[in-house]
């Protein structure tokens, strides 16, 4: 983790000591054996070790953007500041599994899986992850039977999204 404002040198420069180590991701170990239920099995551990540690980083976080957090400055004064996370580095493997879509969606837009790379002056939905978390409650609860073909036309996989909290 970093801060935005400062200068690239400074940030690159390992002397500087601008960044900070928040977390390793665990590795869990891989299952033996040979059968699609175990590929799903493990698929499954890898998502909830990733959300667990996401959980233990962003909890904190998350609470301090909301209720502020007494900071010095570089004045040196202190002032109260709501610190967010802004930015996140990844390709588009990591995007998949941290938003828990498939890997052949878009993370940034409902484009159907069979349609990508097609007409560049085709507009399609901003993608609202808080919709999904509510499509999940209604999966579990059993409300709403449209609500699975939706959950499958979107590319979603429900309770795999770090970000959501779920």
């Amino acid at each position: 983790m970093t801060i935005g404002n400062i200068l690239s040198q400074t940030r690159i420069s390992p002397a500087k000591m601008s960044v900070l180590l928040v977390a390793l991701l665990p590795v869990p170990p891989k299952l033996t054996g040979e059968s699609s239920r175990r590929d799903e099995t493990q698929q499954q551990i890898n998502a909830d070790s990733l959300r667990a540690v996401f959980d233990l980083v962003l909890t904190h976080l998350q609470y301090v953007s909301y209720e502020g957090m007494i900071m010095d400055c570089t004045d040196g004064k202190t002032r109260l500041c709501f610190p967010i996370l802004s930015t996140w580095i990844a390709d588009h493997a990591e995007h998949t599994t941290l938003h828990g879509i498939g890997s052949k969606s878009c993370p940034k837009c409902e484009v159907p899986c069979n349609k990508p790379g097609g007409n560049p002056r085709e507009v399609y939905k901003v993608r609202d992850y808080a919709i999904y978390e509510e499509k999940a409650r209604q999966l579990e609860s059993g409300e709403a039977a449209s609500t699975q073909e939706y959950v499958r036309q979107v590319g979603i996989k429900i309770g795999r999204n770090v970000f959501t909290g779920r």
